[in-house]
């Protein structure tokens, strides 16, 4: 025990220790990559220790037994009883929902709501929610410490939760580096991307995911996709656009602005491809919501992208089939604001998904 060694020893383990932080917080500094898996884990307060991590895979697993048990668990006396076993329901994923709706509904006002959240969460049309984002990080964890080998391997994914705060992104943000107009400027805080607004001209801002930093070669897969939350702040509305770009084109939408006003464009002209389209919703400025893009390239040299927006229960597709010469390579993907005068535009949790659709 560490109360039994003498000083002469006690030192050298513990400059040992320090001169370790002190690389490590270096290396944050610098924007080093971390590993999603573990910041993920530590977002859920969940323990990343094997022996923790096999016992909530166990859990994870879906089977008439433990779904009982844990809707049970809804309405347990302790709040902190209750939370769990709504976790562990969303845990299970989309396997669960016929289980739930078979369910007659509950005497108890609070089973019912948490009930309705779960299904609205897993009914949502989300490869990668935060539920099944631990799934993979528990299950890749440990087949990477138990050394598994399992029959399917695991999607190839690039997850960026902007986790490490950063007063400015000139130097770019871990794997992702910034293009921007003069002056226009951008950071990290409070868990999410801000590009600033309050421009006096118009600008673009991009945080731009180049392919050879993320798969090894000049451009993307065949097919692979987008999921990230995005949204903006209030002012300024239809000034700005939010939007994530592939290759040379851009879905975007108005945060606060008449239903979104989503419209495809070029990146380099600033073209409308498309007429500006209602969403059936107006994006509420300071929230987050969900986009997916699946990329795919089809025949003819043309790329399909296939563009949803949801919110809560409400869902916008855009789904477009561009030419070649107009998307150009797709050797890269970006998260966007441009526009004039108004709010920061907000992300977080951008997930690529590189497994075969």
């Amino acid at each position: 025990m560490l109360r039994l060694m003498s000083w002469g020893k006690i030192a050298p383990e513990l400059l040992g220790i320090v001169a370790l932080v002190l690389a490590t917080t270096a290396k944050a500094r610098a924007g080093e990559v971390g590993d999603w898996r573990l910041e993920i884990l530590t977002e859920q307060g969940v323990p990343t220790e094997t022996a923790a991590l096999q016992k909530l895979r166990n859990g994870c697993q879906m089977t008439p037994e433990r779904l009982k048990d844990a809707i049970a668990g809804l309405g347990a006396d302790e709040f902190t009883s209750r939370e769990q076993a709504q976790r562990e329901i969303l845990l299970m994923g989309k396997k669960a929902l016929p289980g739930l709706r078979r369910l007659p509904p509950s005497d108890d006002p609070e089973v019912r709501v948490r009930l309705a959240e779960i299904e609205r969460t897993l009914q949502i049309d989300e490869r990668w929610a935060k539920e099944d984002l631990v799934r993979e990080a528990v299950a890749s964890l440990l087949r990477e410490r138990l050394k598994e080998r399992l029959g399917e391997p695991a999607d190839p994914l690039y997850v960026e939760l902007f986790h490490q705060p950063t007063a400015s992104l000139a130097g770019g943000y871990r794997r992702l580096h910034l293009q921007a107009d003069k002056g226009l400027t951008g950071l990290v805080s409070d868990g999410s991307l801000r590009l600033k607004g309050r421009h006096v001209e118009e600008g673009d801002q991009r945080l731009v995911l180049d392919a050879k930093t993320v798969v090894g070669k000049q451009e993307f897969p065949e097919s692979f996709r987008i999921e990230v939350k995005l949204g903006g702040e209030a002012g300024g509305e239809g000034g700005y656009h939010v939007g994530v770009s592939v290759g040379n084109v851009r879905a975007l939408f108005h945060p606060g602005y008449q239903k979104g006003e989503f419209r495809f464009e070029r990146v380099d002209t600033h073209q409308h491809l498309t007429e500006n389209s209602s969403m059936g919703f107006v994006p509420t400025v300071g929230k987050l919501r969900r986009m997916s893009i699946d990329v795919k390239r089809v025949a003819g040299g043309k790329v399909e992208l296939d563009v949803v927006v949801t919110d809560g229960d409400k869902i916008f597709s855009a789904p477009k089939i561009l030419e070649g010469s107009v998307i150009g390579k797709l050797d890269h993907i970006s998260l966007d604001r441009s526009g004039r005068t108004g709010g920061d535009a907000l992300f977080d949790d951008l997930v690529v998904d590189l497994g075969p659709r």
